[in-house]
């Protein structure tokens, strides 16, 4: 009987999930419209103009009014970007010719953004959104849905600093029993300049001997100003059997200068049999003493 009913109600989903996506497509059709490109790289000196053009591609059964807006961007720990306003002076360097364009159905229009920079402004990267996103009819606000960006690097020339500073390297936990380490691993730009990270993880004994190493996974460019949370793990395998103090050292080769910074976290490795070693060792120094004072 119960199958019965569940071959009842399928029907009943089935048609309401039709329903539900007619609704959508019906009432609340996709704003389609393209952008290009999708990201730019000017390299400029200071006190000098420079203009950044957008083609946008209306495909829209009907003709759309297009707000334009700069917004800075940055990365948050993951390494994603983050685009707002007022977080970058640099936003004020950079404008539309118009902030707003109309652009007929199936029209492709090009729409210039004018960069100036000052002439103190120190050499290195600033990184800006160019937003494009349609006007809501009967409204001046914009669909923040449906907004696209383009990202636009600007490098200054000029004397450029590289520079990444580990803020923190540590260990999960102090006593591990098993092979698998886990780290907890902070990072920061203060150079002017993004930069590529390579980094691996040594493992070290008492003697200072490295026993083992692996490379870990940095993510990607890391922005200028920017930080980055990551939390790597290595599998130490059969390269360490003793228990005792090891030493892990993270080395991280960054920059066009190849430059390294190095931090060290210490840890204790107890292997399961350790264990039962120590507790016997513990019961039998009990033993003794209780065996002296009986004596």
């Amino acid at each position: 009987m119960k199958d019965l009913n569940r071959l009842f109600k399928l029907p009943l989903y089935l048609i309401f999930l039709l329903g539900f996506i007619i609704f959508f497509i019906a009432v609340i059709p996709a704003r389609a419209f393209e952008i290009s490109p999708v990201k730019a790289l000017f390299t400029i000196d200071q006190d000098i103009s420079e203009t950044m053009v957008i083609k946008i591609k209306n495909s829209e059964k009907n003709d759309l009014v297009f707000k334009l807006n700069v917004l800075g961007m940055r990365q948050d720990e993951n390494g994603r970007p983050v685009f707002e306003k007022g977080i970058d002076a640099a936003e004020s360097w950079v404008y539309p010719e118009n902030n707003f364009v109309n652009i007929k159905s199936g029209e492709t229009k090009s729409v210039n953004f004018i960069i100036k920079t000052p002439a103190d402004t120190v050499a290195g990267s600033y990184y800006l959104g160019l937003t494009v996103e349609p006007v809501l009819e009967k409204s001046d606000q914009a669909s923040l849905s449906a907004r696209l960006v383009s990202l636009l690097t600007l490098q200054v020339k000029g004397l450029v600093k590289e520079s990444v500073e580990i803020e923190k390297f540590e260990s999960l936990k102090n006593i591990f029993t098993e092979k698998k380490l886990k780290f907890d691993l902070n990072l920061k730009n203060n150079g002017t300049i993004e930069v590529l990270m390579q980094g691996k993880i040594g493992i070290r004994n008492w003697r200072g001997e490295e026993i083992f190493s692996e490379p870990i996974i940095l993510g990607n460019k890391l922005l200028a100003g920017s930080k980055r949370v990551l939390h790597p793990e290595i599998i130490l395998k059969n390269n360490i059997s003793l228990p005792g103090l090891y030493s892990a050292q993270v080395k991280i080769n960054y920059g066009r200068t190849n430059q390294i910074v190095s931090a060290i976290s210490y840890v204790w490795y107890f292997p399961k049999w350790s264990k039962i070693i120590l507790a016997v060792m513990i019961l039998f120094i009990g033993f003794l003493i209780f065996w002296r004072r009986k004596k």
